[in-house]
């Protein structure tokens, strides 16, 4: 594929990280972890096997967007191969995508001025509840990541002209946020808003807090969202890719012809056995005419050094990988966590819960740190096992396992041998932990089945409950309650103040203060209509005193002209 220059730097940038020893280290190592699972191949797709196999890009995608944290890394592509067995990402059906392609809700065409792909969202053709959004996006995001192997992320246009509360869905939004953060990790570059209307500001705000919680936990950037309108669209968007309508003078409209270019071309086929049997025998006469010596000295199995201490390589086996104690797991936890475990490994006595087979640090309660390099507040707890010829089993367990991330969750501790489990508590929810409860179960086993482990722990004759709580070290310092409030918080409790105010007659809702504040401003019109009428009334009887006094007046200085004048009309 021909990439232009801007393209090349991209893929040169992003391909960069295989050249890091480290990273390539990573990567096997998680490659080794997926595939160890005997039944991989029937849990997870066989095209989604077969590319952990063979390319390393996607392994190295999801380790970039932890830091190339080997456990968390694992954790969430274990999920992503969940999702994509179950949603059956490689056969989504274009037929029941057709309506909504016709009715052009959602395409990819053009690009930014970064050169970036632009996927297009017109939410004016979207009514919240309609199926289909989420296929016919993973449908778009599969085809572009894998066919530029996740270094060129898109740029997603969002249409909201012509929109209301009707088109607002937060399932979709929030399903194109787990989807970059999960399922295509660091696909989308930035989401344009276009033309928001001001009905929906508070659900952007919304949408905004889960973008900023999502970034705490990974590298996803928290700023993606930025609103454009007409006069500042240009400067993300090149006037020859915007619609008329958004300032622009392209005149495109999708097609089901279109969708057949962005379509990938069929395989070719396959050759028949007897060409491929022609072919080898060719191939073998060919080289064996120029089959030369050659030397594997340069391939000699090696130890490779990490912080000035040897680290050897560990054979796949058929199990989880089992504990090799605190030194043999560096690979793995971040050196910023090392003076938290070394307290924890010169704990005293009085610290660790023992019994005979198996040792347990803290005692019960957990004290969650902030430590630098990491977003998420956290505690290690040990286990050792006592034992010098049975495996200690156990699995940790969480009230809450939506705002916590153990690792490991569950796993085999050998003879002898220590295992260190990171207990994460997620920045979004670094305010709602007091109540937060944890169960250790531990059982010597011999098994390597960690699936049965409920089962195995019923019948087991040596196991032992542990029960922590949790509470905040001392040099944390949250921030006060006003300023964490979220928007959508602050949205609900206005909703319920104002539900409080209002009341129905008849069905039809009242605001309470809106009719205090106009009968207030009645009493008040009837208060200086009152005091009008009293002042005409008493201006009027003041004329009519004095006019009576002037007819009495005049009666006294002339009463026989008066008499005759009425003599006369008689």
């Amino acid at each position: 594929m021909v990439y232009d220059i801007a393209n090349s730097r991209i893929f040169r940038r992003r391909s960069s990280t295989f050249t890091d020893p480290t990273n390539v280290l990573a990567v096997q190592e998680l490659r080794s972890r997926i595939l160890q699972d005997p039944i991989a191949s029937a849990k997870h797709c066989a095209e989604d096997i077969h590319r952990i196999r063979h390319e390393d890009w996607w392994l190295d995608r999801f380790l970039g967007s932890v830091n190339y944290d080997v456990d968390i890394a694992y954790a969430i592509i274990l999920e992503c191969l969940k999702w994509r067995k179950n949603f059956d990402v490689d056969r989504i059906s274009l037929l029941s995508l057709k309506p909504l392609l016709d009715n052009q809700l959602m395409y990819l065409h053009g690009k930014d001025l970064q050169n970036r792909h632009i996927l297009w969202i017109m939410m004016s053709k979207y009514k919240n509840g309609d199926d289909g959004f989420e296929k016919l996006f993973t449908f778009w995001m599969e085809r572009h990541y894998m066919e530029y192997k996740g270094c060129q992320p898109l740029t997603i246009f969002i249409d909201m002209s012509g929109t209301g509360l009707k088109n607002m869905s937060f399932d979709a939004m929030k399903f194109i946020i787990h989807s970059s953060k999960y399922y295509y990790p660091n696909a989308i570059e930035s989401i344009l808003i276009f033309d928001n209307p001001a009905i929906l500001n508070a659900s952007w705000k919304v949408i905004g807090s889960w973008l900023e919680s999502s970034s705490a936990a990974t590298n996803q950037r928290h700023d993606l969202l930025t609103f454009v309108t007409k006069l500042s669209v240009t400067h993300y968007v090149p006037k020859s890719h915007l619609l008329e309508h958004q300032g622009g003078t392209d005149t495109f409209k999708f097609t089901m012809d279109e969708l057949a270019k962005c379509l990938p071309p069929p395989p070719p086929p396959k050759p028949s056995p007897k060409l491929l049997q022609q072919r080898m025998h060719s191939i073998d006469d060919t080289t064996n005419n120029n089959v030369t010596e050659f030397d594997f000295s340069s391939f000699q199995k090696r130890n490779v050094k990490f912080d000035e201490e040897s680290v050897t390589k560990r054979a796949p086996s058929l199990s989880r990988r089992s504990s090799r104690g605190p030194k043999g797991r560096k690979s793995h936890i971040p050196p910023s966590l090392r003076p938290l475990i070394e307290n924890r490994v010169n704990a005293p006595s009085d610290d660790w819960s023992s019994n005979d087979f198996v040792s347990i640090t803290p005692r019960d309660e957990l004290r969650l740190e902030k430590v630098d390099g990491e977003n998420d507040l956290l505690d290690v707890v040990l286990v050792k096992n006592q034992s010098s010829e049975t495996p200690t089993m156990f699995k940790f367990k969480t009230t809450s396992p939506e705002k916590f991330r153990v690792r490991p969750s569950s796993g085999i501790v050998q003879p002898g041998t220590t295992e260190i489990i990171r207990v994460y508590l997620q920045y979004e929810y670094r305010h709602s932990w007091s109540k937060e409860k944890f169960l250790l179960l531990t059982m010597e086993s011999s098994s390597t089945d960690l699936d049965s482990f409920s089962d195995q722990f019923k019948n087991a004759i040596n196991k032992a409950e542990f029960k922590f709580k949790c509470k905040l070290s001392e040099n944390v310092k949250l921030d006060q309650p006003e300023e964490r409030r979220s928007s959508f918080l602050l949205q609900q409790q206005q909703l319920q103040e104002n539900r409080k105010d209002r009341f129905s007659i008849g069905g039809i809702n009242f605001n309470a203060p809106l009719i205090i504040l106009v009968l207030f401003l009645f009493l008040i019109f009837q208060f200086f209509y009152i005091m009008q009428m009293r002042s005409d009334n008493a201006l009027l009887r003041e004329t009519l005193i004095t006019l009576s006094g002037q007819i009495k007046e005049a009666n006294v200085q002339s009463p026989e002209p008066i008499a005759e004048i009425v003599k006369n009309e008689l």
